[in-house]
């Protein structure tokens, strides 16, 4: 058995707490102003916090219209920070987070929202800048199990796919390990970032999805067509409506219940592809995908048998022309 980098995804300290005057300075009038929405009471230590950092609560007109109306959750979605324009949800959401802990109570969950984020991240600190259209949110979720992390990008990718599927979206497949494709070309992304403290794992899920935005890509509304358009919010809530349960079951049977319904949504089934070699010059080996393993690689097995586990943070996946690259 070959493995390639074992990722770290245990023991990352994320972020500082923000202040609304570092958010970006050419943004909209709005985008100095953070909102706390929330269609449900409070928590005192919460509404106490946002005092002090002077974030309001709003009554922002897409979530009271065609968000909160369609969310059917128990506990995600229920309270959003929102604002109009943001560098990242994610680091937002993990700065606030950072200072929350000490108060929140265990089953307090945000979700960080924003129409139009400039300095957003990918896999890897890729910047990604989201244009007019696109749905970018974080939320988190918390784990006592930390060989079950790598997992969690595989839930959230297979919520997104049954999401657009929700909404009528066709040819939606997912590319290994969290990118989600339609007729070939890119429809959204997912981050999973984590953290350790106090018994348990904080993971910090970021999403970015073309909702009405064609270019430079494809869109969920090119998809779906209709005469009516399917909203940000709506994504997120149908989103946070599919996501919750699947998380729920992930908690108590692992990814056992999901793992043929990911794979049969993905793009890789019996793909043939070339595996780099660990060192320079050495040469490329012809494998072929067999699924995931037990640890949450990438499985392929060479013709003579030998056996890859390939992981998430450790490769770089070249779809187009099959070939899986080590990360430098």
């Amino acid at each position: 058995m070959v493995r390639r980098r074992i990722p770290s995804f245990a023991n990352r300290v994320f972020g500082r707490p923000f202040m609304t005057s570092s958010l970006a300075s050419d943004a909209s009038p709005r985008s100095d102003k953070i909102f706390l929405v929330s269609d449900k009471p409070v928590p005192a230590p919460i509404g106490a916090w946002a005092a002090t950092k002077h974030i309001e609560s709003d009554s922002v007109g897409g979530l009271a219209t065609s968000f909160f109306p369609l969310l059917s959750t128990v506990v995600l979605g229920r309270h959003v920070l929102f604002a109009e324009t943001l560098p990242s949800t994610q680091t937002l959401l993990q700065a606030s987070t950072l200072e929350l802990r000490p108060t929140a109570p265990d089953d307090f969950r945000l979700v960080c929202w924003t129409p139009h984020q400039s300095t957003g991240r990918g896999r890897g600190a890729n910047p990604w800048v989201a244009p007019e259209g696109c749905l970018t949110f974080s939320y988190q979720s918390f784990f006592t199990d930390g060989t079950s992390l790598p997992f969690v990008q595989y839930l959230v990718s297979l919520a997104i796919v049954r999401t657009a599927k929700h909404f009528g979206a066709a040819n939606v497949a997912i590319k290994w390990p969290n990118d989600i494709y339609a007729n070939g070309m890119k429809l959204a992304g997912v981050l999973c970032q984590s953290e350790y403290f106090q018994g348990r794992f904080c993971l910090t899920t970021g999403i970015g999805i073309n909702i009405s935005n064609p270019e430079p890509t494809t869109c969920l509304n090119k998809l779906v067509g209709g005469t009516t358009p399917v909203t940000r919010e709506a994504f997120m809530a149908v989103y946070c409506n599919i996501y919750e349960p699947m998380e729920a079951e992930f908690k108590r049977s692992g990814i056992a219940p999901f793992e043929k319904d990911y794979t049969d949504n993905w793009l890789h089934t019996n793909q043939l592809v070339k595996v780099q070699g660990d060192r320079p010059g050495e040469p490329e080996m012809a494998a072929t995908i067999q699924g995931l393993s037990p640890s949450g690689c990438l499985l392929a097995t060479s013709d003579s048998g030998q056996r890859y586990e390939l992981y998430p943070d450790g490769n770089s996946f070249d779809f187009f022309n099959g070939l899986l690259k080590r990360k430098c």
